[in-house]
């Protein structure tokens, strides 16, 4: 999008600053001087384009919608504004800082969370674990009143739209009484389109019913982790983990499904054996992980299993050398190609992955290390073990509530340094004693000029 916002006041020869008196007299002194009925063609040969686009700069910046647009979003911007993408547009800035306002309170929360869980485990404080949850607490209720928001407005529109479809189908069947095939024809496609409307409307309503559904299981499973943490014999953590593995088991399921109805509508098709069988790894593999090291971690909280937690958190070092082997199956594949601008990005590609990889993976892993050090009996606090996790927020929290506003305030900041120097810069217009008479909206550039009296 075209980021100049300084190009109209420019052509008015004013300061970005200036109100919408000193707008219009800035217009009235140059559409006088360039007026076609005023001035010297031989002395001004390009008067006709001067009028027209000074015409043009008043139009926008006389109107304060239009101009408010100008200043954020430049020509563009005033030129997409009636059109639904540009309303869009034009809106996106407000709507990416209510998303990093509500992405800065969210990672606040999850900070309060660890500092209390870290000073709760280290003793510092004998607080009750249902304390230390608080801001998770806080985020469930958030979370629960946009399900429940999403839910009332899904039943709300497919109540809706089933009433508007009922008027239609007995519109359609009184007006069709009497009429040839063709009608016929179209009632079938409106039948049809109806039918895929309700069937959207169906699946909305039954996704944010699952969704509210997760949400209740994963609210239950921090009840449960709390109970158990306050009183560790009162339940068995098979109990406490119950919510997740329905959680779990509810995706496994899922993605199941999903691998076979993907598998029937390529039945037609010759698919080699190494493909498919990619495809279910790439499909299963993540859930699988997930639901082994659940069921590892519960069968060492009741003792079930007395190995080392280096050991139950195997799962999560066999995470790292998947992504590792795909890093180098990704470099092979792309060295055997023959072009060599395609084979260069591509390693330059799976180098800059890799490096984010390896960054990542330590910090994660160095996480992992430090908490099986710790359950394992080894003299760590709590705030040495979630270094890591606190540095990550830290930087997630830097990024959400200063690095981005920042950078989004910059790219609708264009233009600066050419309205300072259009601010000191001298103007030189017409004698500001000369009286000027006239209208104050501008002449349509495409209609011939009318003099100026």
């Amino acid at each position: 999008m075209d980021r100049n916002t300084v190009h109209l006041y420019e052509t008015l020869g004013i300061p970005k600053s200036s109100t919408h008196e000193e707008i219009k007299k800035a217009y009235r002194r140059l559409a006088l001087r360039y007026h076609p009925d005023k001035v010297n063609v031989t002395e001004v040969p390009d008067h006709e384009t001067r009028f027209r686009d000074i015409a043009a700069a008043y139009e926008v910046l006389s109107d304060p919608k239009k101009r408010q647009v100008y200043d954020k979003y430049g020509m563009m911007g005033v030129q997409m504004a009636g059109t639904e993408i540009g309303a869009q547009l034009v809106e996106i800035e407000s709507l990416l800082c209510t998303l990093f306002i509500a992405l800065s309170f969210v990672i606040t929360l999850i900070i309060i969370f660890f500092a209390f869980l870290s000073l709760r485990v280290d003793g510092t404080v004998s607080w009750s674990y249902a304390i230390v949850f608080i801001p998770l607490w806080i985020m469930d209720a958030f979370l629960f009143l946009g399900a429940l928001t999403r839910l009332i407005k899904s039943l709300a529109d497919n109540l809706e739209d089933g009433h508007h479809d009922d008027d239609d189908h007995d519109e359609d069947h009184d007006t069709g009484n009497g009429e040839g095939s063709s009608a016929g024809a179209g009632g079938d496609r409106q039948e049809r389109q109806r039918q895929k409307r309700a069937t959207q409307k169906r699946q909305r309503v039954l996704s944010a019913i699952i969704g509210l559904i997760n949400l209740l299981l994963f609210t239950a499973f921090q009840v449960l982790i709390v109970q158990k943490a306050n009183d560790p014999t009162s339940i068995s953590a098979a109990i406490v983990f119950a919510p997740y593995f329905a959680l779990e088991g509810f995706f496994l399921l899922l993605a199941i499904v999903q691998i076979v109805v993907g598998l029937k509508a390529t039945s037609a098709v010759a698919i080699p054996l190494s493909t498919k069988l990619g495809m279910i790894f790439e499909a299963l593999w993540w859930k699988v992980t997930r639901l082994v090291l659940a069921i590892l971690i519960m069968l060492r909280i009741d003792d079930t299993i007395t190995c080392s937690w280096q050991i139950v958190f195997i799962p999560l070092y066999l995470v790292a050398v998947k992504y590792l082997v795909q890093h180098i199956r990704g470099y092979r594949t792309f060295s055997k190609m023959q072009n060599a601008e395609m084979r260069q990005q591509g390693h330059a590609l799976m180098t800059a992955s890799l490096c984010t990889l390896i960054v990542l993976g330590s910090l994660v892993y160095s996480l992992v290390g430090l908490l099986a050090a710790k359950l394992d009996g080894h003299a760590y606090s709590a705030s040495t073990v979630l270094i890591p996790v606190f540095l990550v927020l830290s930087i997630l929290l830097c990024c959400s509530g200063c690095c981005l506003p920042c950078l989004l305030l910059a790219s609708g900041a264009g233009g600066e340094d050419d309205e300072t120097n259009l601010e000191n810069a001298e103007v030189r217009v017409v004698h500001p004693n000369m009286r000027i008479e006239g209208t104050e909206a501008p002449p349509s550039p495409s209609r011939r000029a009318t003099p100026i009296s």
